[in-house]
């Protein structure tokens, strides 16, 4: 009986230090779970910094790579711009060149031809003095026909002045024509010219977005593929 009595006594005991025992081993594990979310939390840290850095290497390389190319791409452009405006300022030399010459031309044909009308107008007036002459002689050999004489006399001299203003006025039209087509054909050209370098400008602008564009959509593609390679 005493020996039960003294059991029943140190159950107790025991049951209390098992409950100890029990607080100390959930304290333990409930420590070890913190010290090991603690752990992975630093390691996703630096697991993050890792890719963040290796994320900004990778721009900074993309950028270090196309940076370059776009500068040698809008340099080439602005050359073969400089070269474009230099091919037409020498063709827009080479239009005044050749509308001087055709000035020049005109001036020398309009010469040529007044050199060669000239005698044949000296001709025809002196002809016509002749004839008058003659004219004159029939009119003092006919007296009684004196009358007949005169009206004959009076149409061939409006026939005659007639015929020169006729010839005045066509050679005056026909230098007036030439002249018009050649400035006419020089106004085209210049228009022409003047087309084509706008077209020329246009088409550099152009080449010159088109160019950029691809190069910002490649940048913006590059770090689409960073992020998600991160």
């Amino acid at each position: 009986m005493e020996l039960d009595q003294d059991q029943k006594v140190e159950t107790p005991e025991a049951a209390e230090n098992g409950k100890d025992e029990m607080q100390l081993e959930e304290q333990t594990q409930d420590e070890d779970t913190t010290e090991t979310e603690t752990e992975t939390e630093t390691e996703t840290e630096a697991e993050a910094e890792g890719a963040d850095g290796t994320i900004l290497e990778r721009t900074e390389s993309v950028k270090a790579k196309l940076v370059p190319q776009a500068e040698k791409q809008i340099q080439d452009e602005k050359t073969g711009i400089k070269e474009a405006d230099r091919a037409i300022q020498e063709q827009t030399q080479d239009d005044e060149t050749e509308a001087e010459g055709a000035d020049g031309a005109i001036l020398k044909r309009s010469e040529s031809v007044k050199v060669k009308l000239i005698p044949q107008a000296e001709k025809q007036i002196q002809d016509e003095k002749t004839g008058i002459k003659e004219a004159d002689r029939a009119i003092q050999e006919l007296p009684a026909n004196a009358e007949l004489a005169g009206v004959k006399i009076q149409a061939w001299w409006r026939g005659t002045l007639v015929r020169r203003t006729l010839l005045l006025a066509i050679l005056s039209a026909w230098t007036i024509q030439s002249w018009w087509k050649e400035t006419k054909s020089r106004l085209q050209g210049r228009k022409l010219h003047d087309v084509m370098r706008c077209r020329l400008r246009n088409l550099n602008l152009k080449s010159i977005s088109r160019r950029k564009r691809p190069n910002q959509r490649g940048g913006l593609c590059g770090s689409e593929d960073e992020q998600l390679w991160a």
